[in-house]
């Protein structure tokens, strides 16, 4: 155990020196999914959780996953199908500039994997919770078999600050059932008065 911890954090220093940004979209920084306005969780029926021989629950991930650091294979949010969305609340406004996906890393792709990766994505930025679509700030394409940490330059179309990032992924690589996110950053400017978050 003390061994892949010490892998696990030589991992995680490795993926901040490929992304030296600051992500605002850490949950022990303050972000947060606001899960009344997220798509639901794939029920994984087939993991179900048993307590005393007793039936609890189908197994289900959150979406919270999405704003942690660890990357192990599995340790990601599934959503039904090829279509959903997450919003999340930054802990400080700011001026979004980039935005970082991660899928697995540490391990050989194989298809299955692939398949469940995201594919075609699009970004918003809102001021309010409650914001139908907010301002359009780009839409990509992860190409998940090529690295699986990508960062995308955002549309500079906003005039001020933002407090909500709304992620909609349009598309996945192939997989019938549903799409895995692993990782999410969001990149940009805060307040020139502090609003400093941990790398």
């Amino acid at each position: 155990q003390a061994v892949q911890d010490v892998i696990s954090q030589v991992l995680e220093k490795l993926e901040e020196n490929q992304v030296p940004m600051p992500d605002y979209a850490l949950k022990s920084s303050g972000a947060a999914v606001i899960h009344s306005r997220t798509s639901p969780s794939f029920r994984n029926t087939k993991g179900k959780v048993f307590l005393h021989s007793l039936l609890v629950l189908d197994y289900m991930r959150s979406p919270d996953l999405l704003l942690e650091p660890e990357n192990q294979p599995g340790n990601c949010w599934p959503f039904p199908g090829s279509q959903g969305h997450v919003v999340i609340k930054l802990p400080v406004p700011i001026i979004p500039r980039a935005v970082t996906m991660d899928h697995v890393s540490g391990t050989t792709f194989h298809g299955e994997s692939i398949s469940r990766a995201p594919k075609d994505f699009a970004v918003y930025g809102m001021k309010e919770e409650h914001e139908e679509q907010g301002t359009f700030l780009g839409q990509f394409t992860f190409l998940a078999a090529l690295n699986p940490t990508q960062t995308f330059q955002l549309k500079e179309e906003l005039s001020g600050f933002v407090n909500y990032l709304r992620l909609q992924v349009l598309s996945n690589w192939g997989h019938p059932d549903y799409t895995c996110l692993y990782r999410f950053r969001v990149h940009g400017d805060p307040p020139k008065d502090g609003g400093k978050v941990s790398v």
